[in-house]
């Protein structure tokens, strides 16, 4: 129906000519009127920069005219050259000329054309930049440099020779350059310094000017017409090629696709590579993964050993996960990025990492850098490849002992195993381990979690090993770095059957408190702090001090899962394995300082023994006594009640920031948890 109304009224022929394709220019002026051309300019010089496709062109300017001031003119060449203009920019001594100079402004010009018509014909030719030329005023930047050196050269001439013959030598300081990163590299090479310095490396050329209606000129505008060899075009094709052409076979365009970042894997070009590499590239990639991780990521149907079989020439086992090998990750030629260290001596130094957390799931940077030597940029990247920060415990393996890859494949558990006493021995000769350091962390049983370590250790009672050591007369701070965070509760799969272990080999022995006992031994006896031995009474004073001073309040439970990690951080023979009852953690929680609160508990929460420290020692302790008390009467307050209360009992009259310090102190991490507007104390609302 549209055809109908609107019909085709003539129909003409398009020819696309590229004679001048890769050399037409579009000029355009904007500061300067349609009407006012410069084809009728005497011009002097035109030059071009073919890659940045960049054009300065040199006019000359009548200064005869009526609209000229010769003396301007004048005052400008003097400001440029100076009084002795022989050589000068204006050597007629007057500012007799201008340049033009180009910007492009548009990067798109090969979506425009010329077009020609010509005995009813169409001719199209594409450009091949479009810029855009305004006046320069580079010569003002002469002026004002020349005078600058002037000024210069006047007050170095005031200076007596004698004063420059005397002047003392200065030391030279040698820099050495850090081999630079990729993505240093790429940050450098698109940086407008390194982009201003490509561009004035690149070499003008000079080119021949000729007038709009000389012959040079007319022969090529001839050019814009396509000959006769150019009629079958691209508008005369059949149509699977123009289906080509449109859309390009993948192996046409396969090298013009821009690169993935260095941190992104595709998984479309992962299956196109065979098994070992697809490993390869997922281990190097995400540096740790657990075996099923793997197998999930590789093409279905992918058997498991022949994924062993690949991953074990890229990987290593660590807690029952696989780590990509330092020799990967750093090869020969290969060197920090952060210090320029060479990479033998970074691979040793993740292998003595990889190999600590092969003992235990926590280290700590310090220990690690006392021994491998290395900076602290590069260590920090180290631990960052396969392990997170825990505050109050270092630095923690990504993930958990993965034991049900160690339960399938127990063989290659244990070839892992030798691999690594091997490789420690290697270690131990290039990085000069101490043969006391060996047995503080070396552990034959390192193919098993921590848990698994000490359990199979309690059962049997005709040989023991040595444990994995925390030293217990080191400080409350030393301990803090590597002590077991609370949240190791939802990571360690074993921790709670530990505790039940230690807790079964621990009954019918010894009181308890409220019919649970926390732990202890075959020799657990009910004694009070004052009948037990004075190690046993400085370890426990210390213990418990750390905990209650750190946490402020302590429910019973957690203050028996706390000594339960400490007990499995502890060597044979320690005196917390004697045995400690509950009683007398809790004479101990007395002595340093602590209460034990007799608190409301919400209606839904099963209530246990709960302590806390009332005095810090600061202005607010009689604030603190009064928020306990408080929480004796009802299980949750809101905060105009406190505020009142302690108004009531002490007569001072708070200011708004003492109650927002002591609202603060009693929020964070000392007393209180706030739900909405209400306070709750600590340990009162269970896991929620």
């Amino acid at each position: 129906m549209a055809d109908e109304e609107d019909p085709v009224e003539h129909e003409v022929n398009v020819y696309l000519s590229k004679t001048l394709a890769d050399k037409l220019h579009l000029f355009q002026y904007p500061v300067r009127p349609a009407h006012m051309t410069y084809d009728e300019a005497s011009h002097l010089n035109t030059k071009i920069k073919p890659d940045q496709k960049k054009v300065e062109i040199e006019l000359g300017l009548n200064t005869r005219g009526d609209n000229y001031a010769r003396s301007k003119g004048e005052q400008i060449a003097i400001n440029v050259d100076g009084s002795s203009n022989q050589s000068g920019h204006y050597i007629s001594g007057m500012m007799d000329k201008q340049v033009l100079s180009s910007v492009a402004c548009t990067e798109t010009a090969g979506r425009y054309a010329v077009g020609v018509w010509k005995d009813g014909e169409v001719h199209l030719t594409p450009l091949h930049a479009i810029v855009q030329l305004r006046p320069n005023f580079d010569y003002l930047d002469s002026a004002d440099s020349r005078v600058k050196v002037e000024i210069g050269a006047g007050d170095a001439g005031g200076e007596s020779s004698q004063d420059e013959a005397e002047e003392e030598a200065k030391p030279i300081a040698m820099k050495f350059a850090r081999q630079e990163t990729d993505e240093a590299k790429a940050r450098r090479l698109a940086s407008y310094d390194y982009l201003q310095k490509k561009q004035e490396e690149e070499a003008w050329h000079r080119l021949h000017f000729y007038n709009i209606n000389s012959g040079v000129a007319e022969s090529e505008r001839l050019k814009l017409v396509s000959s006769k060899g150019d009629e079958i075009s691209e508008f005369q094709i059949q149509a699977n090629e123009y289906l080509r052409m449109l859309v390009p076979p993948l192996g046409e365009t396969q090298e013009e696709k821009p690169a993935m970042p260095s941190n992104v894997l595709s998984l479309t070009q992962l299956r196109t590579m065979p098994l070992p590499d697809q490993i390869k590239a997922l281990l190097t990639n995400a540096k740790v993964m657990r075996f099923s991780q793997l197998m999930a990521l590789l093409p279905q149907g992918t058997e498991s050993m022949g994924a062993l079989r690949s991953l074990q020439q890229v990987a290593v086992l660590v807690q029952g996960c696989w780590v990509v090998k330092s020799e990967i990750l750093y090869p020969k030629e290969a060197t920090s990025p952060h210090s320029g260290v060479a990479a033998d001596h970074l691979c040793r130094g993740r292998d003595y990492v990889m190999w600590r957390f092969t003992q235990s799931s926590h280290v700590t940077r310090k220990d690690i850098a006392s021994i491998v030597k290395l900076p602290a940029e590069d260590v920090k990247d180290i631990l960052e490849q396969m392990s997170r920060i825990r505050a109050n415990c270092g630095w923690e393996f990504l993930f958990a002992y993965d034991s049900d890859f160690s339960n399938r494949y127990p063989e290659i558990v244990q070839r892992q195993k030798m691999l690594w006493d091997a490789k420690y021995q290697g270690l131990c000769n290039q990085l000069k381990i101490p043969k006391e350091h060996e047995k503080k962390f070396k552990d034959r049983d390192s193919g098993l979690p921590a848990g698994e370590k000490v359990v199979r250790r309690r059962r049997s009672s005709s040989t023991r090993s040595n444990r994995k050591r925390t030293l217990s007369g080191r400080s409350v701070s030393d301990h803090s770095d590597v002590e077991m965070d609370i949240s190791l509760k939802s990571d360690v799969d074993n921790s709670t059957e530990d505790e039940d272990v230690l807790r079964q080999e621990s009954m019918d022995t010894g009181p308890a408190i409220n019919g649970e006992r926390l732990s202890g031994g075959a020799n657990a006896a009910s004694c009070d702090i004052s009948s037990v031995s004075l190690e046993l009474r400085t370890e426990l004073v210390n213990f418990v001090q750390e905990k209650l001073y750190s946490r402020f309040v302590l429910t019973a439970s957690e203050l028996k899962r706390l000594f339960s990690v400490k007990q499995l951080q502890c060597p044979s023979g320690h005196v917390f394995l004697s045995g400690v009852t509950d009683s007398l953690l809790e004479e101990t929680i007395k002595e340093v300082g602590g209460v034990r609160l007799s608190n409301q508990w919400p209606s839904n929460t099963k209530a246990e023994p709960i302590y806390a420290l009332p005095k810090t020692g600061d202005k607010l302790d009689k604030m603190r006594a009064i928020l306990l008390g408080m929480f004796e009467k009802s299980h949750k307050i809101s905060r105009k009640t406190f505020l009142q209360c302690v108004e009531d009992e002490t007569g001072l009259q708070l200011n708004e920031y003492d109650s927002r310090l002591l609202l603060k102190v009693s929020a964070s991490m000392d007393y209180c948890v706030q739900k909405g507007p209400m306070w709750y104390l600590k340990g009162t609302q269970g896991e929620s």
